[in-house]
């Protein structure tokens, strides 16, 4: 098999970092942690055209979406708070893991392995050797839409992957936690698609399989290689 992986919220927990800033920053907050997450995440996403094409940079992203973020919670913060949320967001993007079940799998599989992820070159990159990823990703199969220029869930950010490798689309499967860009832009441009959906978002058609957990990913990832 050929499986092509997404990173964030797929190769380790996206909400852990957010949820240690949350803490120090929100501490009186008793409100739905995962709903200031969705509403962090969309502020983020509605700026992120600007990023991929350099108009603003990661940080200036990160404390715009913290900061309007906030604000629509009804915990507003000011801007050089936003900063300092910021900073302490990208520390603890430092520390991140995969969790062992991923380690074990990856040390065992005899698939080939790619990774496909949206954001800034650097940024991505700086997350994926906090995985570890290059124990088990040969360095010219892992793609930010950074250093490719074009970002999921266009066809031709997939494509690239296929033709950098020398395979086709179809010979691929796409894991990967957003149903747009994840599952409908690879089952678009042609490859299979598993969905692992930790945090019970949109799901739909586009998904070949729906996983909630790492562990069912992973035992369903088995099963089919020995299909």
């Amino acid at each position: 098999m050929k499986l092509c992986f997404d990173c964030d919220d797929t190769l380790y927990d996206l909400q852990w970092p957010f949820k240690m800033c949350l803490k120090k920053f929100f501490p009186s907050f008793d409100g739905d942690s995962q709903e200031f997450y969705r509403i962090y995440r969309d502020f983020g996403d509605s700026v992120f055209d600007l990023l991929q094409d350099d108009v603003i940079t990661v940080d200036d992203s990160g404390i715009y979406r913290i900061y309007k973020a906030s604000a629509a919670m009804g915990y507003p913060i000011d801007l050089e708070t936003a900063a300092d949320f910021q900073d302490l967001y990208k520390k603890n993007q430092g520390a991140i893991s995969m969790s062992e079940a991923y380690h074990r799998f990856f040390q065992t599989t005899k698939s080939e392995l790619a990774i496909l992820t949206n954001g800034s070159d650097c940024h991505q990159r700086m997350k994926l050797h906090a995985l570890e990823v290059e124990k088990y990703f040969p360095s010219d199969h892992i793609f930010t839409s950074g250093q490719i220029g074009f970002a999921k869930p266009h066809p031709k950010a997939f494509q690239i992957v296929a033709e950098a490798t020398k395979t086709k689309l179809s010979d691929w499967t796409y894991i990967g936690d957003n149903y747009i860009n994840d599952m409908e832009g690879a089952k678009n441009a042609g490859m299979h698609t598993i969905h692992l959906n930790r945090h019970h978002h949109q799901e739909g058609n586009c998904s070949d399989y729906t996983v909630y957990t790492e562990e069912e990913l992973i035992d369903l990832l088995v099963r089919l290689e020995n299909a």
